[in-house]
This record gives C-alpha cells, structure tokens and sequence, in this order.
C-alpha cells in the first residue's frame, strides 16, 4: 500500500500549486443539443459556505464561451439556468483555474469539465478508484488504499483540489487528521474561503472519531421519549451504531437493509442501532419502519423542522445523510463514523466475533 500511495504521490507532485491570493484566466467551452437556446450558463461556488455567482453566458446553437478571471483558483459548479429550475450540469464539482476548460460528455447526461492538470486528476480519480475495487481485497482494506490514493494527491498538491477532496475525507474521517492535512498547507492557501470552510466545520464538530457522544432525545413511533444514552447503557449492549435517515434519502434507503441484516446477525451479540429520522410525517416515518422492517429504537425530534433545524443535526455537525456513528458502550466514545455497506459489516464483525 505504502509503495502505491508513494507513486501516486510522485506523479501528482507534478503539478503546479495555486495559492488563494494567486489570479486565475480561464476559458470555459461547451455544447450539446440538451443546452436550450436563451438559457444561461453559470458557473458557482459554495467556497466559504454559502453561494457566489463567478460568471455566466448565454447559450446559443445549443453552445456557450466564457472567458473570465477570478482572485484564486476555487471548486466550482456549471448550472444552467437558477433558482428552481436551475439544472446542474456538471456531475460534480470542478476546479476553475487558469486554463482551458472544455465540457465533456463521458457517458449519457454526465458531464465534466476536462482540460486542465487539477481537473485531469480529479476526472482520473473514479478509474483509479475502481480499480482498487476491483482489487478484490476485503472492503477494510479497500477503504485503507483508497485513503492512501486521496492523501498522495493532498500531499503532492495542497491547492484547491486538495481542500475538494478533503471536505469529502472529513465525512469519515476525524476532524483531527484533516486539521493535520490542512495545517501543511502553504501560507497562502490558509486565507482560501474552502479552507476557512473546513476550519469552521472542524471547530463545531463536538462530536467526531474519539469524542465521546452527545446524547440525543426524542419521541419513539410509540409517542415515548428515549434517549440515545439510555440505550448505549443497557447492560447488553457492547456497541451502538448511530444511524440519521429518512425514507426520502435515496442512499439512506439502499443502506437500510444493510442495517436489518447486520442487527439480525450481531443483536444477540451486543450490536444496537439507534435510528434518527428526518423523515418530513409520521406517515412516511412509519412507512420506512414498515417498509425496512426496522426494529431498533429510534426518535424524531419534532415534524415540521426542518432537519438543519434539529439539535442532534447539529450537535453532530451534520452534512447530510445518510450519516452514522460508532460508538462503544464501554466508555461512549465514537470508533467510526460514516461506514456503510460492507466496509461498516466488516468493521462490526471485527468487533464482534
């Protein structure tokens, strides 16, 4: 693994760093018969949390040119047409720096922008990363290597990719070892809004990987109150997975089934869940449970919130969901946080067998 990441490493060192402070020339170019004439184009940034409009052009011959400067290269979306019938056009976000970006269409209705060395690698990453999948390694080992491949690539660059690519490793990862990633960083790109960003989040993460939990309390389906502390104290229970969903949550929906399986093979054995729904009535609360034959315990923490709205989302400094802790009832403390699928069911089967 070390002499993966060490090459990765070698060939990502490659490329040239911007600093916050450093301007940036682009060009941006695409076109498809799905761009509608007399709608613009915009490209936005969320750096800093919260939205800014960089630039914009009107489409024509189902094509559109921007050609701009902004202070500093920054992470980036391309829109076409706002506010609710705005439609997001790239597949993810992109890296505007200098450079000519052209829109490319991979495969039917994905787009990405291509054509400069941060966005080259950033487009390379999902080939690079299927292919540890197909390695045919257990899954624990498949997360190790590919947190291997994502801190190669922060270590070689520390610019604005990095700071992308470390706002998705601080979903698993503690808020601790992205501080360290960040705290190498070059003067200069401490002032990034992106890095601000990260710094925020980090500081209001009470709880993150070996922090105890924060309990929360609200209503079962049942109308009783129960708190998440009253179920990690339960004599049987030896580890307690923390799980926020909602029925309207495609990826939490695909997780669900996950859950019932692991809890029906490690119940016995001292595995808990304690669900937290988000879910928008009582009805479709209901009908998840039903649905996902969900027998653990689990609360809502009041209807007609919305869930940024809600304490538990907040004291665990949520950034959507599907989101889950780990938590062992020896001493309370988070183990693991956003493990899903087989990575999760080979993690609790460490644990329990």
């Amino acid at each position: 693994m070390k002499i993966i990441a060490l090459a990765i490493l070698a060939s990502a060192a490659l490329m040239t760093g911007c600093s916050s402070d450093t301007p940036i020339s682009y060009t941006i170019q695409g076109e498809d018969p799905s761009f509608v004439d007399g709608r613009w184009m915009y490209v936005l940034t969320y750096a800093g949390g919260h939205e800014t409009v960089i630039d914009s052009a009107r489409i024509e011959n189902h094509a559109f040119t921007m050609q701009g400067r902004y202070s500093y290269p920054v992470s980036a979306f391309l829109y076409m047409g706002r506010g609710a019938d705005g439609m997001q056009i790239s597949a993810s976000d992109f890296i505007l720096e200098t450079g000519d970006l052209v829109v490319e269409k991979p495969a039917e209705g994905i787009f990405l922008l291509a054509g400069t060395p941060q966005n080259d690698l950033y487009n390379d990453l999902p080939r690079r990363i299927a292919e540890i999948e197909a390695s045919g390694r257990p899954a624990l080992r498949r997360a190790e290597t590919r947190d291997s491949l994502l801190h190669a690539i922060v270590l070689g660059n520390r610019n604005a990719l990095a700071l992308t690519l470390l706002d998705v490793e601080l979903q698993e990862k503690s808020g601790e070892e992205v501080s360290a990633l960040l705290d190498s960083f070059p003067e200069a790109m401490q002032h990034h809004p992106a890095m601000h960003d990260l710094r925020t989040r980090i500081d209001r993460m009470c709880t993150d990987v070996g922090k105890p939990y924060v309990d929360i309390t609200g209503l079962t389906p049942e109308g009783d109150t129960l708190a998440l502390g009253e179920v990690i104290r339960r004599p049987e229970c030896r580890y307690v997975l923390l799980d926020f969903g909602a029925l309207w949550c495609g990826p939490c929906r695909a997780e669900f089934p996950n859950l019932a399986a692991l809890r029906e093979k490690y119940g016995s054995r001292g595995f808990e869940i304690f669900g937290v729904s988000f879910d928008s009535s009582p009805k479709r609360w209901r009908e998840c449970i039903e649905t996902f034959k969900m027998g653990w315990p689990q609360v809502h923490q009041g209807f007609g919130r919305a869930p940024r709205e809600t304490e538990a989302w907040n004291d665990y400094a949520l950034d959507g969901i599907p989101a889950c802790f780990l938590i062992d009832c020896s001493d309370g403390r988070i183990i693991a946080k956003n493990l899903r699928g087989e990575v999760l069911a080979e993690k609790v089967a460490q644990l329990m067998e």
